[in-house]
């Protein structure tokens, strides 16, 4: 009993020991105000498509799409600028996809993608080019009478539009033409 009793008391003292040593070895990060406080005035948002770097950032609240596109490492030589806004101020936790010009999809082409602008387009166009079905269409049409879209994916906001259909003509549409 006595051996055990001598046992623990030394594996006791050897892990405070340990702790010690780690402490002393180990520094803790320095906190500042600042640190703190961007931390806590920060925001999570995600970018894909044509960026170099695509992923989930940390930016300061009222980041616009320029920063979040910087963050990133720029967008590609393939990334349609009429199919965003830099200027787009971002919302905590938005996800954000920065369209491609051409498709690359097949290894050997490089054929330009028929776009349509959401902001401009009628109802045949909007169906024809995109492929949305009429009444989708048509609901695009009025809500944009309220609202302009300043991102692709405010189209969501339409009623008929989740995200199976955003995903699907998320290439085939922009904001501004040339």
């Amino acid at each position: 009993m006595k051996v055990i009793l001598i046992i623990v008391g030394l594996t006791a003292l050897a892990l405070v020991g340990f702790g010690i040593v780690h402490a002393m070895t180990v520094s803790d990060p320095i906190v500042t105000a600042s640190s703190v406080a961007s931390s806590v005035a920060g925001m999570s948002v995600t970018i894909s498509g044509q960026v170099n770097r695509p992923g989930t950032f940390v930016l300061d609240l009222g980041a616009t799409m320029m920063d979040l596109i910087n963050a990133a490492g720029g967008t590609s030589e393939n990334a349609d600028t009429l199919a965003f806004n830099t200027d787009y101020v971002l919302t905590a936790k938005g996800s954000y996809y920065i369209a491609p010009l051409r498709d690359f999809n097949n290894t050997c082409s490089n054929t330009p993608i028929n776009k349509v602008n959401i902001n401009s387009a009628d109802v045949d166009s909007l169906m024809a080019t995109a492929g949305f079905s009429k009444s989708v269409a048509s609901a695009l049409v009025s809500y944009r009478a309220s609202a302009e879209f300043k991102a692709l994916e405010d189209i969501t906001s339409v009623p008929g539009i989740g995200q199976a259909t955003y995903m699907s003509v998320r290439d085939k549409i922009r904001l501004r033409d040339a």
